[in-house]
């Protein structure tokens, strides 16, 4: 399994947070997600590495950027 960490900016409350976990799941090979809404820290595991960009494709239409580290 792969994994991916980055952070999230814009996320204000669990319901952000619920958001953007269902739209990053509902990529190919993600078998789970988390995000800390205190800290905007994102986690990511999966079957294949995943790309930023298809993170942030699945974000679209969000007010959620991903950050690069």
């Amino acid at each position: 399994m792969n994994s991916i960490s980055f952070k999230l900016d814009g996320l204000s409350c669990e319901a952000c947070v619920k958001l953007s976990v269902n739209r990053i799941k509902k990529i190919p090979g993600v078998q789970e997600v988390s995000i800390d809404l205190n800290t905007g820290v994102a986690k990511v595991s999966s079957e294949a590495d995943i790309d930023l960009d298809i993170i942030k494709h699945s974000l679209a239409g969000t007010d959620y950027k991903v950050i690069n580290n």
